[in-house]
This record gives C-alpha cells, sequence and structure tokens, in this order.
C-alpha cells in the first residue's frame, strides 16, 4: 500500500497557498452560479393568465358596471357567462370555421347580466358572431339610430340595440379566414326601458359594448389589438333623426 508523502520531520506537508486559494476561487464561483440560478428562477414567474369569466366579468366600480347600471337604470345586478375564457375562444374559432364553410355561422351567446329586484325578462345579452364586412354598412337604420366610427372599428345604436363591427386577425391557420371578415358584437338591452328619450343612454350603450367586446378580442388574441385605445364616443354628424 503506498504511504502519505512525510515531512521531514514526520508530518504531511501543508498545501501551498496557491492550493488553498484556487480552491477557495473555485468554491465562490460554484456559490454564485447557485445564486443567480435561484435567482433567475424566483424572477421567471409565470405569466398570469385571465380568469376564466374574464370575457364577462364586470367589478363594482368599473367603468363597464358603471355604463351599465346607468343604462339598465339599476343600482346593482347579477352576471351569468355563456362560456369560460378558453371555451370561448374554442367556440368562436370553430364559428370562423364554420363561416368559412358555409358563409354564415351561427352566434356565440356569451354574457348575460340582470336587473337585480326587478321582476320580469329583462337584461342585457352580449353575443358575437363573424360577419361580413358589408354588414357594418348595411341597410336603413331605425328612427333615432346613431353610428359611430371608433379606434378603425364601426357601431351603431338604437333603444335596444348596440352593435360594434371590428377587424380581429386572429393567429395561426385562422389568420387568413378572419381578415375577409368582421368580428361582430351585438347585444340588447330589453330590461323594459321603453323608448330611450336622450341619446346620452345611447352614447353609454356604445361605450359599453366597445369595452366588453376590448375583452373578447384580448381573449381571442386579435394580431392586430383592434380596440387597444379607451373609446371617445361621439357619434358620426347626422346620424341620428327622429
Amino acid at each position: 500500500m503506498p504511504t502519505r508523502p512525510t515531512t521531514p520531520g514526520g508530518t504531511p506537508p501543508r498545501r501551498t497557498s496557491s492550493t488553498a486559494s484556487k480552491r477557495r476561487a473555485r468554491f465562490a464561483l460554484l456559490a454564485a452560479t447557485a445564486l443567480a440560478a435561484t435567482a433567475c428562477s424566483a424572477d421567471a414567474q409565470p405569466r398570469a393568465e385571465r380568469p376564466d369569466d374574464y370575457a364577462c366579468a364586470v367589478s363594482a366600480g368599473s367603468p363597464e358596471a358603471k355604463l351599465l347600471s346607468r343604462v339598465m337604470r339599476t343600482d346593482s345586478f347579477t352576471t351569468r357567462n355563456g362560456y369560460p375564457g378558453p371555451r370561448f375562444v374554442e367556440k368562436a374559432q370553430d364559428r370562423l370555421r364554420e363561416y368559412g364553410k358555409e358563409g354564415k355561422a351561427p352566434t356565440v351567446r356569451q354574457c348575460f347580466f340582470f336587473p337585480d329586484g326587478r321582476s320580469g325578462n329583462g337584461r342585457t345579452t352580449v353575443e358575437y358572431a363573424w360577419v361580413p364586412p358589408s354588414d357594418a354598412r348595411r341597410g336603413t337604420d331605425a328612427a333615432g339610430t346613431r353610428r359611430y366610427s371608433l379606434n378603425g372599428a364601426t357601431g351603431r345604436s338604437g333603444d335596444v340595440t348596440t352593435d360594434l363591427y371590428v377587424r380581429c386577425e386572429l393567429p395561426g391557420e385562422l389568420k387568413e379566414p378572419s381578415k375577409k371578415v368582421l368580428l361582430h358584437a351585438g347585444v340588447s338591452f330589453t330590461t323594459n326601458l321603453g323608448t330611450v328619450e336622450d341619446h346620452g343612454t345611447q352614447d353609454q350603450q356604445m361605450s359599453f359594448v366597445y369595452l366588453m367586446t376590448r375583452r373578447a378580442t384580448e381573449l381571442l388574441g386579435c394580431e392586430n389589438r383592434p380596440l387597444e385605445k379607451d373609446p371617445v364616443v361621439k357619434p358620426l354628424d347626422g346620424s341620428a333623426s327622429r
């Protein structure tokens, strides 16, 4: 068996200062690497996803809630979601594929708002569909309807219905099909309000629809970010008459 070398006095030789310094340097490097890795993992938090009810969740005090309360003339309301966020996206994508094959597709009924303490069947309903661009320009409006141009989107608002048409370019295999159509948000306010006596209510309806549709475009991942800016709701000149 080999023996450990000794000094002339019979004791093992001490490590030179050079050897010790190298070992300390290696230890410091390992410690620094471990610390950096820990810091990176701490910073690399997963990006928070939008909640499942994002398409319809209207929190108290939000601009959407204030607008809806004014339009529905109620201090509180109850919300019912049509589909969770991921399922809403799937349904909208399936509807676009169906539209591509048949030239039309059913709407996706997504949000329902009921005035609390109010009897009857009145409610606000939000639904989405893919439509040809000509729909945004079609027909003669009913008396009192106001038309709008909103950051590239177009809309119209009457007594009980409001429509918004927006270009939403989807990613991936649906990019080209989505360029040929518009995303249509159709909202009905059937809370037995009667005839709207002031056009300010129609402007509030339009603002509400814009903000709700922005949520839908965010969930769908529209690459052109069509409603990113806040709305400046002002009807086009001469668009309303009674």
